[in-house]
């Protein structure tokens, strides 16, 4: 989503999606299952969040 919206952005514009769309990631249920399942070697059960 981030590279559809940012091509044609200046550089500014462009992080600013980028960091946007980081954002909506790195604090998600769905990263913290990621990250659970992977220290305890395990398929991750995804919520979704």
């Amino acid at each position: 989503k981030a590279l559809r919206l940012g091509q044609g952005l200046d550089l500014r514009a462009g992080l600013e999606v980028e960091d946007a769309a980081w954002r909506s990631v790195a604090f998600s249920g769905d990263r913290a299952e990621g990250v659970a399942a992977f220290n305890e070697k395990r398929r991750p059960d995804w919520p979704g969040e």
